[in-house]
């Protein structure tokens, strides 16, 4: 494991495990999610080598997630990051924002199979709405669009639930395609909280050339960015099957092209 821990936005993590799951909303039924992480660092890991920046860099994410049955066994995915980028040099202490769209997300998912154990299929768009600014080099998400197709299956049972799921990105402009897996297990351990651990990987099957026609390299968003994230959530409903809140973190090993700082995710939920 590499001396230095990465954590990862909530946007990636959460946006995975969490609207990937083999379990879909039944008609008519929803959940809407508000949730923020700021990622503040001088430091990454650019191909391959240990780097401190010029700069202090700063990431802030609110994101809305919602999901939507349309029949029992199909359900429909929004997600909308806000995000805010800046950084402040350490020479002059000159400073540069930008805020803006993220990249939006729309999914469907399918329920391919209803027994014990339940598995789902689905695909979801990452349209190309960030904001980039050539002169700073600042960037609210990746310059590019995304095709995310995968395969989800999980159980429950008494106070576990487990699931795993596996994907492959498509993305254009000239990034690298890649492969994602994520996976959780969640215990029951009070009657309204669920302590959850939590798997999330990101690994190119290809170097294609954004990567080297991006000169100005906003770390967070860098082409053929990888990471192998291990994280720990709690989620609690203060009214069951209602109103509820989580608290994560995410801690990465063999990552590349990223930012190495730490940060807590946090976001309140209603089920409606």
């Amino acid at each position: 494991m590499r001396k230095y821990i990465i954590i990862l936005l909530v946007a990636v993590s959460a946006q995975f495990t969490q609207g990937q799951s083999p379990w879909t909303k039944e008609k008519g039924k929803a959940y809407i999610q508000l949730g923020v992480s700021g990622l503040f660092y001088n430091k990454a890991q650019i191909n391959g080598i240990n780097t401190t920046l010029a700069a202090d860099y700063t990431d802030i994410t609110t994101q809305l997630y919602s999901e939507y049955g349309i029949t029992d066994k199909l359900e429909a995915l929004l997600i909308v990051p806000i995000k805010f980028a800046g950084f402040e040099t350490v020479v002059n202490n000159t400073s540069r924002n930008l805020s803006g769209l993220g990249n939006l997300t729309l999914g469907l998912k399918y329920k391919i199979y209803n027994e014990k154990w339940k598995i789902s299929t689905g695909l979801q768009y990452q349209a190309n709405t960030s904001k980039n600014d050539l002169i700073t080099g600042l960037s609210t998400d990746f310059n590019a669009n995304t095709y995310l197709p995968y395969l989800s299956a999980g159980t429950s049972t008494g106070k576990w639930y487990y699931f795993g799921n596996i994907g492959y990105g498509y993305m254009t402009n000239n990034y690298s395609d890649y492969l994602k897996f994520a996976a959780e297990i969640g215990y029951n351990i009070n009657p309204k909280g669920h302590l959850i651990l939590a798997l999330d990987t990101k690994n190119p099957v290809a170097k294609e050339s954004a990567f080297t026609t991006n000169l100005t390299r906003w770390p967070s968003y860098l082409d053929r960015q990888t990471y192998n994230a291990v994280g720990l959530k709690y989620n609690y409903e203060f009214s069951p099957d209602k109103y509820g809140a989580n608290i994560s973190a995410f801690g990465a090993f063999g990552n590349d092209n990223a930012p190495l700082a730490p940060s807590i995710n946090f976001a309140i939920y209603a089920k409606l």
